[in-house]
Protein backbone atom coordinates (compact mmCIF):
# COMPACT_ATOMS: atom_id res chain seq x y z
CA UNK A 1 0.00 0.00 0.00
CA UNK A 2 3.05 2.29 0.03
CA UNK A 3 2.53 3.14 -3.63
CA UNK A 4 -1.04 4.21 -2.90
CA UNK A 5 0.05 6.49 -0.08
CA UNK A 6 2.74 7.94 -2.33
CA UNK A 7 0.16 8.56 -5.06
CA UNK A 8 -2.18 10.27 -2.59
CA UNK A 9 0.65 12.47 -1.40
CA UNK A 10 1.55 13.32 -5.00
CA UNK A 11 -1.99 14.35 -5.96
CA UNK A 12 -2.78 17.66 -4.31
CA UNK A 13 -6.39 18.44 -3.25
CA UNK A 14 -7.00 20.66 -6.29
CA UNK A 15 -6.02 17.89 -8.69
CA UNK A 16 -8.14 15.33 -6.81
CA UNK A 17 -11.18 17.63 -6.96
CA UNK A 18 -10.59 18.11 -10.69
CA UNK A 19 -10.55 14.33 -11.26
CA UNK A 20 -13.70 13.87 -9.15
CA UNK A 21 -15.46 16.65 -11.08
CA UNK A 22 -14.56 15.00 -14.38
CA UNK A 23 -15.89 11.70 -13.04
CA UNK A 24 -19.16 13.34 -12.03
CA UNK A 25 -19.56 14.84 -15.48
CA UNK A 26 -18.74 11.49 -17.04
CA UNK A 27 -21.42 9.65 -15.01
CA UNK A 28 -24.16 12.15 -15.82
CA UNK A 29 -22.98 12.50 -19.43
CA UNK A 30 -23.10 8.72 -19.96
CA UNK A 31 -26.70 8.63 -18.78
CA UNK A 32 -27.71 11.58 -20.98
CA UNK A 33 -25.84 10.20 -24.00
CA UNK A 34 -27.54 6.83 -23.62
CA UNK A 35 -31.06 8.26 -23.24
CA UNK A 36 -30.68 10.74 -26.12
CA UNK A 37 -28.74 8.48 -28.49
CA UNK A 38 -31.67 8.41 -30.95
CA UNK A 39 -31.69 12.22 -31.17
CA UNK A 40 -28.64 13.47 -33.09
CA UNK A 41 -29.47 17.10 -32.24
CA UNK A 42 -29.51 16.67 -28.46
CA UNK A 43 -28.09 19.45 -26.31
CA UNK A 44 -25.25 17.64 -24.57
CA UNK A 45 -23.55 14.28 -24.32
CA UNK A 46 -20.55 12.82 -22.52
CA UNK A 47 -18.03 15.47 -23.55
CA UNK A 48 -20.38 18.39 -22.83
CA UNK A 49 -21.15 17.22 -19.29
CA UNK A 50 -17.52 16.43 -18.48
CA UNK A 51 -16.48 19.88 -19.69
CA UNK A 52 -19.33 21.52 -17.73
CA UNK A 53 -18.18 19.88 -14.49
CA UNK A 54 -14.54 20.82 -15.19
CA UNK A 55 -15.59 24.38 -16.02
CA UNK A 56 -17.36 24.73 -12.68
CA UNK A 57 -14.37 23.29 -10.83
CA UNK A 58 -11.82 25.52 -12.59
CA UNK A 59 -14.02 28.62 -12.29
CA UNK A 60 -14.34 28.20 -8.52
CA UNK A 61 -10.61 27.48 -8.15
CA UNK A 62 -9.66 30.47 -10.31
CA UNK A 63 -12.02 32.82 -8.47
CA UNK A 64 -10.32 31.92 -5.18
CA UNK A 65 -7.00 33.09 -6.65
CA UNK A 66 -8.34 36.16 -8.43
CA UNK A 67 -11.77 37.61 -7.63
CA UNK A 68 -15.16 36.10 -6.60
CA UNK A 69 -16.66 38.10 -9.47
CA UNK A 70 -15.05 35.63 -11.89
CA UNK A 71 -17.20 32.72 -10.67
CA UNK A 72 -20.34 34.85 -10.92
CA UNK A 73 -19.43 35.93 -14.45
CA UNK A 74 -18.70 32.36 -15.60
CA UNK A 75 -21.94 31.10 -14.02
CA UNK A 76 -23.96 33.87 -15.71
CA UNK A 77 -22.32 33.15 -19.06
CA UNK A 78 -22.90 29.41 -18.75
CA UNK A 79 -26.53 30.02 -17.75
CA UNK A 80 -26.97 32.26 -20.81
CA UNK A 81 -25.43 29.58 -23.03
CA UNK A 82 -27.86 26.95 -21.70
CA UNK A 83 -30.78 29.35 -22.24
CA UNK A 84 -29.72 29.86 -25.86
CA UNK A 85 -29.46 26.08 -26.36
CA UNK A 86 -32.96 25.65 -24.91
CA UNK A 87 -34.32 28.40 -27.17
CA UNK A 88 -32.89 26.72 -30.26
CA UNK A 89 -34.35 23.37 -29.20
CA UNK A 90 -37.74 24.98 -28.52
CA UNK A 91 -37.73 26.57 -31.98
CA UNK A 92 -37.42 23.07 -33.41
CA UNK A 93 -40.42 21.89 -31.37
CA UNK A 94 -38.41 20.09 -28.67
CA UNK A 95 -39.85 21.31 -25.38
CA UNK A 96 -38.11 20.01 -22.29
CA UNK A 97 -35.69 21.26 -19.65
CA UNK A 98 -34.28 17.98 -18.36
CA UNK A 99 -30.91 18.06 -20.11
CA UNK A 100 -30.49 21.81 -19.63
CA UNK A 101 -31.16 21.57 -15.89
CA UNK A 102 -28.79 18.60 -15.69
CA UNK A 103 -26.08 20.72 -17.34
CA UNK A 104 -26.55 23.54 -14.82
CA UNK A 105 -26.46 21.07 -11.93
CA UNK A 106 -23.31 19.48 -13.33
CA UNK A 107 -21.62 22.88 -13.46
CA UNK A 108 -22.66 23.60 -9.85
CA UNK A 109 -21.43 20.17 -8.76
CA UNK A 110 -18.03 21.02 -10.21
CA UNK A 111 -18.07 24.17 -8.08
CA UNK A 112 -19.14 22.22 -4.99
CA UNK A 113 -16.38 19.64 -5.43
CA UNK A 114 -13.81 22.41 -5.73
CA UNK A 115 -15.09 23.76 -2.39
CA UNK A 116 -14.47 20.35 -0.77
CA UNK A 117 -18.07 19.08 -0.75
CA UNK A 118 -17.19 15.76 -2.41
CA UNK A 119 -19.46 13.41 -0.45
CA UNK A 120 -22.43 15.73 -0.80
CA UNK A 121 -21.78 16.11 -4.53
CA UNK A 122 -21.57 12.35 -5.05
CA UNK A 123 -24.87 11.94 -3.19
CA UNK A 124 -26.47 14.46 -5.56
CA UNK A 125 -25.02 12.55 -8.52
CA UNK A 126 -26.65 9.33 -7.33
CA UNK A 127 -30.03 11.07 -7.00
CA UNK A 128 -29.66 12.79 -10.37
CA UNK A 129 -28.73 9.56 -12.16
CA UNK A 130 -31.65 7.72 -10.58
CA UNK A 131 -34.16 10.42 -11.54
CA UNK A 132 -32.81 10.76 -15.08
CA UNK A 133 -32.61 7.03 -15.80
CA UNK A 134 -36.06 6.22 -14.40
CA UNK A 135 -37.93 8.41 -16.87
CA UNK A 136 -40.28 5.73 -18.25
CA UNK A 137 -40.88 4.17 -14.82
CA UNK A 138 -41.72 7.52 -13.22
CA UNK A 139 -44.07 8.48 -16.06
CA UNK A 140 -45.76 5.08 -15.88
CA UNK A 141 -46.11 5.43 -12.12
CA UNK A 142 -47.77 8.84 -12.46
CA UNK A 143 -50.25 7.45 -14.99
CA UNK A 144 -51.31 4.66 -12.61
CA UNK A 145 -51.73 6.53 -9.34
CA UNK A 146 -55.00 8.07 -8.26
CA UNK A 147 -55.66 11.55 -6.90
CA UNK A 148 -55.92 10.13 -3.38
CA UNK A 149 -52.52 8.46 -3.71
CA UNK A 150 -50.96 11.67 -5.05
CA UNK A 151 -52.25 13.68 -2.09
CA UNK A 152 -51.07 10.91 0.25
CA UNK A 153 -47.56 11.17 -1.19
CA UNK A 154 -47.61 14.97 -0.80
CA UNK A 155 -48.76 14.63 2.82
CA UNK A 156 -45.93 12.20 3.50
CA UNK A 157 -43.33 14.58 2.03
CA UNK A 158 -44.73 17.47 4.10
CA UNK A 159 -44.58 15.39 7.29
CA UNK A 160 -41.11 13.96 6.64
CA UNK A 161 -39.31 17.02 5.23
CA UNK A 162 -41.17 20.01 6.71
CA UNK A 163 -42.92 19.16 9.97
CA UNK A 164 -40.47 16.57 11.38
CA UNK A 165 -37.35 18.82 11.30
CA UNK A 166 -39.27 21.60 13.11
CA UNK A 167 -40.29 19.44 16.08
CA UNK A 168 -38.45 20.25 19.34
CA UNK A 169 -35.85 17.88 20.75
CA UNK A 170 -36.28 18.60 24.46
CA UNK A 171 -36.93 15.34 26.36
CA UNK A 172 -39.89 14.83 28.65
CA UNK A 173 -41.63 12.03 30.52
CA UNK A 174 -40.17 9.39 32.84
CA UNK A 175 -36.40 9.05 32.61
CA UNK A 176 -36.55 11.64 29.78
CA UNK A 177 -37.29 8.81 27.33
CA UNK A 178 -39.70 10.82 25.16
CA UNK A 179 -39.01 13.72 22.79
CA UNK A 180 -41.37 15.32 20.24
CA UNK A 181 -38.77 14.80 17.49
CA UNK A 182 -38.51 11.08 18.26
CA UNK A 183 -42.28 10.71 18.31
CA UNK A 184 -42.50 12.44 14.94
CA UNK A 185 -39.73 10.22 13.63
CA UNK A 186 -41.70 7.16 14.72
CA UNK A 187 -44.79 8.47 12.88
CA UNK A 188 -42.74 8.89 9.71
CA UNK A 189 -41.26 5.40 10.05
CA UNK A 190 -44.68 3.82 10.53
CA UNK A 191 -46.07 5.73 7.55
CA UNK A 192 -43.03 4.74 5.47
CA UNK A 193 -43.62 1.06 6.15
CA UNK A 194 -47.34 1.34 5.45
CA UNK A 195 -46.87 3.39 2.27
CA UNK A 196 -44.20 1.02 0.97
CA UNK A 197 -46.45 -1.96 1.60
CA UNK A 198 -49.33 -0.21 -0.14
CA UNK A 199 -47.24 0.48 -3.24
CA UNK A 200 -45.93 -3.09 -3.33
CA UNK A 201 -49.46 -4.40 -3.13
CA UNK A 202 -50.75 -2.02 -5.82
CA UNK A 203 -47.88 -2.24 -8.32
CA UNK A 204 -46.65 -5.77 -7.63
CA UNK A 205 -47.36 -8.89 -9.61
CA UNK A 206 -50.95 -9.26 -10.83
CA UNK A 207 -50.92 -12.82 -9.50
CA UNK A 208 -51.22 -11.83 -5.86
CA UNK A 209 -51.39 -15.21 -4.16
CA UNK A 210 -51.10 -16.18 -0.56
CA UNK A 211 -47.32 -15.90 -0.53
CA UNK A 212 -47.22 -12.31 -1.79
CA UNK A 213 -50.16 -11.30 0.39
CA UNK A 214 -48.49 -12.74 3.48
CA UNK A 215 -45.18 -11.00 2.88
CA UNK A 216 -46.77 -7.63 2.13
CA UNK A 217 -49.32 -8.00 4.90
CA UNK A 218 -46.50 -8.74 7.31
CA UNK A 219 -45.21 -5.22 6.63
CA UNK A 220 -48.45 -3.87 8.07
CA UNK A 221 -49.26 -6.37 10.79
CA UNK A 222 -48.75 -10.11 10.97
CA UNK A 223 -51.54 -10.20 13.55
CA UNK A 224 -53.89 -8.78 10.91
CA UNK A 225 -52.85 -11.61 8.57
CA UNK A 226 -53.58 -14.17 11.28
CA UNK A 227 -57.01 -12.63 11.90
CA UNK A 228 -57.99 -12.45 8.20
CA UNK A 229 -56.49 -15.76 7.02
CA UNK A 230 -57.95 -17.76 9.90
CA UNK A 231 -61.42 -16.53 8.93
CA UNK A 232 -60.73 -17.24 5.25
CA UNK A 233 -59.76 -20.81 6.09
CA UNK A 234 -63.34 -21.44 7.22
CA UNK A 235 -64.63 -20.11 3.91
CA UNK A 236 -62.14 -22.18 1.88
CA UNK A 237 -61.20 -25.29 3.89
CA UNK A 238 -59.33 -26.65 0.86
CA UNK A 239 -56.87 -23.76 1.20
CA UNK A 240 -56.46 -24.04 4.97
CA UNK A 241 -52.91 -25.40 4.73
CA UNK A 242 -51.90 -22.54 2.47
CA UNK A 243 -53.53 -19.99 4.76
CA UNK A 244 -51.72 -21.50 7.72
CA UNK A 245 -48.39 -21.29 5.95
CA UNK A 246 -49.20 -17.69 5.05
CA UNK A 247 -49.84 -16.79 8.69
CA UNK A 248 -46.47 -18.20 9.74
CA UNK A 249 -44.72 -16.60 6.77
CA UNK A 250 -46.16 -13.18 7.62
CA UNK A 251 -44.79 -13.57 11.13
CA UNK A 252 -41.26 -13.99 9.78
CA UNK A 253 -41.45 -10.32 8.75
CA UNK A 254 -41.99 -9.54 12.44
CA UNK A 255 -38.55 -10.94 13.32
CA UNK A 256 -36.93 -8.70 10.72
CA UNK A 257 -38.89 -5.65 11.92
CA UNK A 258 -37.93 -6.25 15.54
CA UNK A 259 -34.25 -6.49 14.64
CA UNK A 260 -34.43 -3.30 12.54
CA UNK A 261 -36.15 -1.32 15.33
CA UNK A 262 -33.58 -2.54 17.86
CA UNK A 263 -30.68 -1.73 15.54
CA UNK A 264 -31.99 1.80 14.93
CA UNK A 265 -32.50 2.70 18.59
CA UNK A 266 -30.00 0.47 20.45
CA UNK A 267 -27.56 -1.54 18.34
CA UNK A 268 -26.10 -3.54 21.30
CA UNK A 269 -29.59 -4.91 21.96
CA UNK A 270 -29.90 -5.83 18.29
CA UNK A 271 -26.61 -7.75 18.51
CA UNK A 272 -27.97 -9.82 21.41
CA UNK A 273 -31.21 -10.48 19.52
CA UNK A 274 -29.63 -11.35 16.17
CA UNK A 275 -29.09 -15.08 16.67
CA UNK A 276 -32.39 -15.94 18.42
CA UNK A 277 -34.40 -13.92 15.90
CA UNK A 278 -32.51 -15.51 13.01
CA UNK A 279 -33.17 -19.02 14.37
CA UNK A 280 -36.85 -18.19 14.90
CA UNK A 281 -37.08 -16.98 11.32
CA UNK A 282 -35.38 -20.08 9.92
CA UNK A 283 -37.42 -22.64 11.88
CA UNK A 284 -40.66 -20.89 10.93
CA UNK A 285 -39.67 -21.06 7.27
CA UNK A 286 -39.22 -24.83 7.35
CA UNK A 287 -42.92 -25.79 7.74
CA UNK A 288 -43.91 -22.84 5.56
CA UNK A 289 -41.72 -24.11 2.73
CA UNK A 290 -43.14 -27.61 3.12
CA UNK A 291 -46.73 -26.42 2.85
CA UNK A 292 -46.04 -24.05 -0.04
CA UNK A 293 -44.17 -26.77 -1.91
CA UNK A 294 -47.28 -28.94 -1.91
CA UNK A 295 -49.68 -26.08 -2.49
CA UNK A 296 -51.05 -25.41 -5.97
CA UNK A 297 -51.43 -21.69 -6.54
CA UNK A 298 -54.97 -20.42 -6.78
CA UNK A 299 -56.15 -17.39 -8.66
CA UNK A 300 -58.55 -16.39 -5.85
CA UNK A 301 -56.05 -16.57 -2.99
CA UNK A 302 -57.77 -13.69 -1.23
CA UNK A 303 -55.32 -10.84 -1.75
CA UNK A 304 -55.63 -7.97 0.68
CA UNK A 305 -57.20 -4.72 -0.49
CA UNK A 306 -54.60 -1.93 -0.41
CA UNK A 307 -56.89 0.35 1.58
CA UNK A 308 -55.76 3.79 2.74
CA UNK A 309 -52.35 4.68 1.23
CA UNK A 310 -51.41 6.91 4.18
CA UNK A 311 -53.29 6.09 7.36
CA UNK A 312 -52.19 8.98 9.57
CA UNK A 313 -54.77 8.16 12.23
CA UNK A 314 -53.31 4.70 12.61
CA UNK A 315 -49.79 6.14 12.90
CA UNK A 316 -50.90 8.60 15.58
CA UNK A 317 -52.69 5.80 17.41
CA UNK A 318 -49.43 3.85 17.29
CA UNK A 319 -47.58 6.79 18.85
CA UNK A 320 -50.09 6.94 21.72
CA UNK A 321 -49.72 3.20 22.14
CA UNK A 322 -45.94 3.64 22.15
CA UNK A 323 -46.22 6.36 24.83
CA UNK A 324 -48.50 4.16 26.91
CA UNK A 325 -46.13 1.19 26.68
CA UNK A 326 -43.18 3.45 27.54
CA UNK A 327 -44.99 4.66 30.67
CA UNK A 328 -46.00 1.11 31.56
CA UNK A 329 -42.49 -0.24 31.17
CA UNK A 330 -40.97 2.69 33.09
CA UNK A 331 -43.41 2.21 35.95
CA UNK A 332 -42.81 -1.54 36.03
CA UNK A 333 -39.05 -1.03 36.19
CA UNK A 334 -39.45 1.31 39.18
CA UNK A 335 -42.17 -0.43 41.16
CA UNK A 336 -42.10 -4.07 40.17
CA UNK A 337 -39.58 -6.85 40.57
CA UNK A 338 -37.49 -7.89 37.55
CA UNK A 339 -39.74 -10.90 37.00
CA UNK A 340 -42.84 -8.67 36.87
CA UNK A 341 -41.03 -6.32 34.46
CA UNK A 342 -40.49 -9.21 32.09
CA UNK A 343 -44.17 -10.14 32.46
CA UNK A 344 -45.27 -6.61 31.54
CA UNK A 345 -43.10 -6.82 28.43
CA UNK A 346 -44.73 -10.09 27.43
CA UNK A 347 -48.21 -8.60 27.90
CA UNK A 348 -47.30 -5.48 25.92
CA UNK A 349 -46.01 -7.66 23.09
CA UNK A 350 -49.51 -9.02 22.55
CA UNK A 351 -50.78 -5.53 21.77
CA UNK A 352 -48.01 -4.37 19.46
CA UNK A 353 -44.54 -5.81 19.01
CA UNK A 354 -43.15 -2.70 17.27
CA UNK A 355 -44.04 -0.35 20.11
CA UNK A 356 -42.51 -2.54 22.82
CA UNK A 357 -39.39 -3.09 20.70
CA UNK A 358 -38.82 0.63 20.12
CA UNK A 359 -39.66 1.63 23.69
CA UNK A 360 -37.42 -1.01 25.28
CA UNK A 361 -34.53 -0.39 22.88
CA UNK A 362 -34.65 3.35 23.57
CA UNK A 363 -34.66 2.70 27.30
CA UNK A 364 -31.60 0.46 26.94
CA UNK A 365 -29.79 3.11 24.90
CA UNK A 366 -30.16 5.63 27.76
CA UNK A 367 -29.44 3.19 30.61
CA UNK A 368 -26.02 1.67 31.24
CA UNK A 369 -25.77 -2.10 31.69
CA UNK A 370 -29.35 -3.00 30.73
CA UNK A 371 -28.71 -4.44 27.26
CA UNK A 372 -29.40 -8.05 28.20
CA UNK A 373 -32.52 -7.15 30.20
CA UNK A 374 -33.88 -5.22 27.22
CA UNK A 375 -33.14 -8.16 24.91
CA UNK A 376 -35.01 -10.52 27.24
CA UNK A 377 -38.04 -8.21 27.38
CA UNK A 378 -38.18 -7.90 23.58
CA UNK A 379 -37.74 -11.66 23.09
CA UNK A 380 -40.57 -12.31 25.56
CA UNK A 381 -42.72 -9.85 23.63
CA UNK A 382 -41.95 -11.69 20.38
CA UNK A 383 -42.90 -15.00 21.97
CA UNK A 384 -46.14 -13.66 23.47
CA UNK A 385 -47.09 -12.11 20.12
CA UNK A 386 -46.44 -15.45 18.38
CA UNK A 387 -48.49 -17.29 20.99
CA UNK A 388 -51.36 -14.83 20.55
CA UNK A 389 -51.42 -15.35 16.77
CA UNK A 390 -51.28 -19.11 17.29
CA UNK A 391 -54.34 -18.94 19.58
CA UNK A 392 -56.19 -16.66 17.14
CA UNK A 393 -55.53 -19.14 14.34
CA UNK A 394 -56.64 -22.12 16.41
CA UNK A 395 -59.89 -20.61 17.67
CA UNK A 396 -60.88 -18.72 14.51
CA UNK A 397 -59.58 -21.00 11.81
CA UNK A 398 -60.50 -24.33 10.27
CA UNK A 399 -59.13 -27.53 11.79
CA UNK A 400 -56.79 -28.04 8.84
CA UNK A 401 -55.19 -24.69 9.70
CA UNK A 402 -53.91 -25.93 13.05
CA UNK A 403 -51.14 -28.20 11.80
CA UNK A 404 -48.99 -25.73 9.81
CA UNK A 405 -49.60 -22.96 12.34
CA UNK A 406 -48.84 -25.28 15.25
CA UNK A 407 -45.59 -26.47 13.68
CA UNK A 408 -44.45 -22.97 12.78
CA UNK A 409 -45.26 -21.17 16.01
CA UNK A 410 -44.41 -24.22 18.11
CA UNK A 411 -40.85 -24.23 16.78
CA UNK A 412 -40.60 -20.46 17.27
CA UNK A 413 -41.66 -20.72 20.92
CA UNK A 414 -39.32 -23.67 21.45
CA UNK A 415 -36.34 -21.69 20.15
CA UNK A 416 -37.31 -18.64 22.22
CA UNK A 417 -37.73 -20.67 25.40
CA UNK A 418 -34.39 -22.39 24.91
CA UNK A 419 -32.61 -19.10 24.31
CA UNK A 420 -34.19 -17.45 27.37
CA UNK A 421 -33.12 -20.37 29.56
CA UNK A 422 -29.58 -20.10 28.20
CA UNK A 423 -29.53 -16.37 29.00
CA UNK A 424 -31.06 -16.67 32.46
CA UNK A 425 -29.33 -19.86 33.65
Amino acid sequence: MDWLQSLSAYLNPALISLIVSAGIGLIIGLEREFNTREDPAHVGGIRTFVLAAILGNVAEWASNHTSPVLLIAVLAGFFLLVCVAYYVQAQNGKIGLTTELALLLTFLLGVAVSKGLMQESLAVVVLMTAVLSLKDELHGFIQKITEEELFAFIKFIVLALLILPMLPTEPFGPDNLLTPRDLGYIVVLVLSISFTGYLLLKFGSPQKGILLTSIIGGLFSSTLIAWVFSAKSRERPDLSSAYGSGIVLASTIMFVRVFIWAAIFAFPVAKDLFLPLLLMLLVSLVPTWKVLRDHKKEEDAAPLIPGNPLDIKNAIFFVFLYIGITLLMSASRQWLTPAMTYLSGAVAGIADIDAISISTAKWASTTIGQTREAAIIILLAVMSNSLFKWLVSVFRGHQALRKPVGIGFGLVLLVGTGWLLWWVV
